[in-house]
């Protein structure tokens, strides 16, 4: 058999060790490792140097600012020169899964220069009742926003396929939003990523910070902006993205 490519000389990192071993590949994809110099097309010589799995990103947003069909091109391969062989996105959809994901899907698997998975982010009950859906479409995580509603709702969404324009939306994560996507979640066996901010707090902490930046400047004092960091812990004690299975 003849493969198309073959890397000599390097070393492999696997679950077990540090191996050296030559690396078959055909048709795109790692198909085995040997000992030997098969029949190839191509050689690569590893010079010696370490050859370890490929690094998944679990978290990145694109496709709100462009839309997948730009965004998919350049932020996959701007991973892919970072080293990156997966990437995971966060997929924000105002629309029903049943009418919006579809077109998602079908432009992402043509515009990616890496291999990719998505987490479907949850607003509201519809998009709960078809949370089984997007697992039929090979969506299995799930994402909700515990820091939008209130005053702090509003949110930019993922832009349609070939749109121009964005998709600026107001939400209200509910406690039963949150309640219902975690027990559904669970039945799926399914993760839910959470973003576990409180949007009270978030909207109490942002009107106390332009409350203080406005008087400042009505005093003609100097305006210093508050160090985020510090008002982060003071005000968030879950602040951050959280794993619940």
């Amino acid at each position: 058999m003849t493969y198309d490519t073959i890397i000599t000389d390097s070393h492999i990192i696997l679950p077990q060790g540090l191996v050296d071993k030559n690396i078959l590949i055909d048709e795109g994809k790692i198909v085995g490792l040997t000992n030997d110099t098969p029949s190839c097309d191509n050689k690569i010589n590893g010079n010696g140097l370490v050859c370890i799995p490929g690094p998944i990103d679990t978290h990145v947003h694109y496709g709100v600012y462009s839309p997948i069909n730009e965004a998919a091109k350049t932020e996959s391969h701007a991973a892919a020169i970072g080293g990156i062989t997966t990437m995971m996105r966060m997929l924000r959809l105002n629309d029903s899964f049943s009418s919006s994901l579809q077109a998602q899907l079908d432009v992402a698997s043509e515009n990616h220069y890496v291999d990719y998975a998505i987490h479907a982010s949850i607003f509201n009950i519809q998009q709960i009742n078809e949370m089984n859906y997007c697992v039929g479409k090979g969506i299995t995580s799930f994402k909700i926003y515990m820091n939008l509603g209130g005053e702090v709702g509003h949110v930019y969404m993922d832009m349609p396929p070939n749109s121009s324009n964005l998709v600026a939306a107001q939400v209200n994560i509910t406690d039963d939003i949150v309640e219902q996507t975690v027990k559904t979640a669970a039945s799926l066996g399914c993760p839910v990523l959470v973003h576990a901010e409180d949007y009270e707090s978030c909207g109490c902490g942002i009107k106390t910070a332009k409350e203080k930046i406005k008087m400042d400047c009505l005093l003609g004092q100097k305006v210093v902006l508050p160090n985020l960091k510090q008002r982060q812990s003071k005000l968030f004690q879950n602040l951050g993205e959280i794993m619940i299975v």
